[in-house]
This record gives C-alpha cells, structure tokens and sequence, in this order.
C-alpha cells in the first residue's frame, strides 16, 4: 500500500509491503532510484533499502506482517518520469522475485493552483506560445466507450482540479467541451536573490464529441513541465471513462 502527501514543493510518501504469502519473504530489499532533481530522505524497516552492498541479505517479512519504508522528497527541477524502484526478494521454496515499479511522483504533485479570469489566462496563454513551451497530443477514445458527454467532461474537469491540483478557469470558451487550467509546479531550488524557482503552468482539454477524441495542450516556460502535465493529463482522461 501507498500514502502519500505533497505541500509546495516537498512531500512525504509511505510504502508498506505486506506479506499475503503463507510463508516468510526472504532477502526482501528495495531499491529507490535517486534522480538529481529530486532530494531524498529514506528510512525503513531495519536491512530493508538496498544500499548496494553484495553482502547485504535484506530483511524477512513475516507472514500477516508488513515491511514500512518512508521517504521524505523535495523536487528541485522539473521532471517528466516518475522515479523507479526496484524490489527483490526469495520465498522459502527457493523462487527468486524481482518487480520493478514506479513510485506515484509526478510533476503534477507539486503543483498550487492559480485562479484566473478570462482575460488573464488567454493573455498568458499567448505569451507563451512557442515550440519549446507548449506540448499537444490528441486522444481517441476506444471504439467501445460510452462516447463524450457532458458528464464525462464534469469528471474531466474534477481530475483536472482534484488529480492535477490546477485551478479551473471559468468562461475562457463558451462551450461544455473545453476546460482551462492554471497552476504554479513549486520547487525547493532557489534562485540568485534566494527565492524559490517556480513555474507557472498552463493546460486547456478540449473534447469532440463527434470524434470521439480528446485534444490536450500544454504551455510553461519549461518543456519538461509541458512534456509532464501532458501526459498526466491524458492518462486522467482515461481513468475519468
């Protein structure tokens, strides 16, 4: 199991592997990639992180018990992968387990929303035109979906605003089909005068209903941020079906 929780540009992540087997976990380790834009704090279960020493044996996972890692995270820069993480462990009767996953740590996590009229967002929205500054992917959504309707774009929108942490912008475009958002991706890294380097972040989904698709846009001052929300964003308009 996974809780996690995320305030600016720092958060806190709490992984437990639970033992469901009818017999101990053996030589159970974890292994957490560490990227450059992101500083980590972890601590664990005694012997549980993989510190790389060939001699280490990991821990045993009792059955009906859990193995507890915490990881403490700031993110520095922006970034378009979540961080990997790798784990190894033996059962009893000898069979050798390797999973490699995906910690739930994306871009969007260390956004703050931003609330804007009309006016200001389109103003923004064309100030930051540009190849490096905007990312664009149209979906089509598969042949058996129930199709677009306006409550599906209600569930679009909640994600936009729950999921991603964006602020909805009302009446940018007097349509159903279309949502706008804004938001500021928060990091710990400072600039010249000590002050925290932000981004500021924009992302419009517009739907046709008759094509059955989803056109996502995304515009910030940094193509990774863009690259980021995009493919945040289209992954949520799936799950919202």
């Amino acid at each position: 199991g996974v809780k996690h929780e995320y305030v600016g540009a720092q958060g806190r992540i709490s992984v437990f592997f639970g033992n469901l087997h009818s017999s101990a976990l053996q030589n159970f380790k974890v292994k957490v990639d560490q990227p450059d834009h992101l500083r980590m704090q972890m601590q664990g279960t005694q012997d549980l992180l993989d510190d790389g020493d060939p001699d280490s044996e990991g821990c045993t996972v009792a059955t009906k018990t859990q193995a507890k890692l915490l990881i403490l995270v700031e993110v520095t820069a922006p970034f378009d992968d979540a961080p990997s993480m790798r784990i190894t462990f033996d059962t009893e009767e000898g069979e050798r387990h390797d999973y490699p996953l995906r910690l739930p740590l994306v871009a969007t996590c260390f956004m703050e929303p931003v609330n804007l009229d009309p006016g200001a967002f389109m103003q923004r929205w064309k100030s930051l035109e540009g190849p490096d500054r905007e990312c664009q992917e149209v979906m089509k959504l598969p042949p058996n979906s129930s199709g677009i309707d306006e409550a599906y774009m209600d569930r679009v929108s909640k994600i936009i605003v729950d999921g991603l942490k964006f602020g909805q912008c009302q009446g940018v475009d007097p349509t159903p089909w279309t949502v706008s958002g804004a938001a500021t991706f928060r990091t710990g890294a400072k600039d010249a005068n000590g002050n925290n380097i932000n981004v500021g972040c924009l992302v419009r989904v517009e739907a046709n209903p008759k094509a059955n698709a989803f056109r996502v846009t995304t515009r910030t001052l940094h193509p990774l941020c863009s690259k980021a929300i995009k493919n945040v964003s289209l992954v949520s308009i799936k799950l919202a079906m």
